[in-house]
C-alpha cells in the first residue's frame, strides 16, 4: 500500500468506522439506497477531513464496501466529487425558490436568506468554503466541483439580483458569488466571537443593499 493509501486508510478507519471483532456481511440495499448511503458517508468524510480525505478507496473503507461497489455508483473521482457537492448542497435546502419565499421586501429576503446560510451545520459551511478556496488546485475533479459550486450559488441568488437591479446574467452571477464570499466572512466573525449574529446580519443587509444599488442599471447599462 502506498503512503497516501495508508494515510487514507488510517483516517477513515479511525474517524468513521470501528474495527469489528469479526466480519459482518453488509446488508443488501437497492441501488438507489446504496448510492444515497455512500453519499452520506462521503459527506461525513468531507465534513470531518476536508475534500482531500475523499477518494474512491477512502469511501470504500469508510462505508465498509469494496472499491468495485463504489465504482458501480461513481465512474471516477471526478464523478464522486460532483455527486458529493450536489448532496451537500441539497441537504442545505438552499434554492432560488427558498430565497424568494423568505420575505416580502428585498431587505427581508436578504436577511432571511443569510439566516438560512447561517443555520447550516458549521461543517457543511466549512466544506463548501474549503472547496471554493482552492486548497487543492491540482485536482481536476475538485476544479470541476468548484465550478459547480459557483454555478449553484449563482442559481440561488442571481434571479433575485436580476429582479432588483436589471443586471445582466454575467453581472448577477458575479455579484452572487461576491455576496456569498461576504457571507462566509461574516459567518467566521460570528464563529470567532468578533460579531454577534444580529450585528453580522445588519452588516450583511447593508452590504447587499449597497452592492445592489451600485449594480442598478439605467438604459441597459450598469451605473
Amino acid at each position: 500500500m502506498t503512503l497516501e493509501g495508508r494515510r487514507i486508510y488510517t483516517f477513515c478507519k479511525d474517524s468513521l468506522v470501528a474495527s469489528p471483532a469479526k466480519h459482518v456481511p453488509r446488508p443488501y440495499l437497492p441501488a438507489r439506497q446504496r448510492r444515497s448511503h455512500l453519499l452520506e458517508v462521503a459527506g461525513r468524510l468531507v465534513r470531518k477531513g476536508g475534500w482531500t480525505a475523499l477518494s474512491m478507496q477512502g469511501l470504500a473503507i469508510a462505508a465498509g464496501v469494496s472499491r468495485q461497489l463504489v465504482y458501480e455508483h461513481f465512474d471516477s473521482a471526478d464523478d464522486l466529487y460532483l455527486a458529493t457537492l450536489t448532496h451537500l448542497f441539497e441537504r442545505a435546502s438552499l434554492s432560488s425558490e427558498a430565497i424568494a419565499r423568505a420575505g416580502t421586501t428585498p431587505d427581508e429576503i436578504v436577511r432571511a436568506g443569510f439566516a438560512l446560510f447561517l443555520d447550516l451545520p458549521a461543517e457543511e459551511r466549512h466544506a463548501m468554503r474549503a472547496l471554493a478556496a482552492e486548497f487543492e488546485p491540482g485536482r481536476r475533479g475538485l476544479s470541476r466541483a468548484r465550478t459547480q459550486l459557483r454555478q449553484r450559488v449563482a442559481s440561488v441568488w442571481a434571479p433575485f439580483i436580476r429582479q432588483q437591479t436589471g443586471a445582466s446574467a454575467a453581472e448577477a452571477n458575479a455579484l452572487a458569488w461576491m455576496l456569498n464570499t461576504a457571507g462566509w466572512g461574516l459567518s467566521d466573525a460570528i464563529t470567532d466571537g468578533t460579531l454577534d449574529r444580529r450585528r453580522a446580519m445588519n452588516l450583511f443587509a447593508r452590504f447587499v443593499a449597497g452592492a445592489l444599488s451600485a449594480f442598478q442599471t439605467k438604459g441597459g447599462k450598469t451605473r
